[in-house]
């Protein structure tokens, strides 16, 4: 484990939060699911060099990952929530980053 990884405590509690309840991975990735019920979307996001809004985010019956709704023009688009680099208030900021952090990215 990197010394950076090591050194994050304020995400670690966070997960622990999270997670504290769950019996597994199914049920952590549902913990991640209900916290972003109460992060700040729709915000903005980006998706390789396009401009998205991220409307929000749930977990997909057959992915072990959490899925954002993202509107480009009008369009609806579900992205991996890993795959978009978004620009949110500190809270949900935070939550992102302790989710990546869970998922081992």
């Amino acid at each position: 484990m990197s010394p950076t990884r090591q050194a994050d405590h304020d995400l670690d509690t966070l997960i622990w939060e999270i997670t504290v309840d769950c019996h597994d991975e199914d049920e952590q990735l549902m913990g991640f699911e209900n916290a972003f019920d109460e992060a700040n979307l729709p915000c903005p996001g980006t998706v390789v060099g396009e401009d998205v809004r991220v409307l929000s985010v749930s977990s997909a019956s057959n992915r072990r990952e959490l899925i954002a709704t993202c509107q480009r023009n009008g369009r609806h688009y579900e992205i991996a929530l890993l795959d978009i680099d978004l620009n949110a208030d500190p809270d949900t900021a935070r939550l992102i980053a302790a989710y990546r952090r869970w998922a081992g990215t």
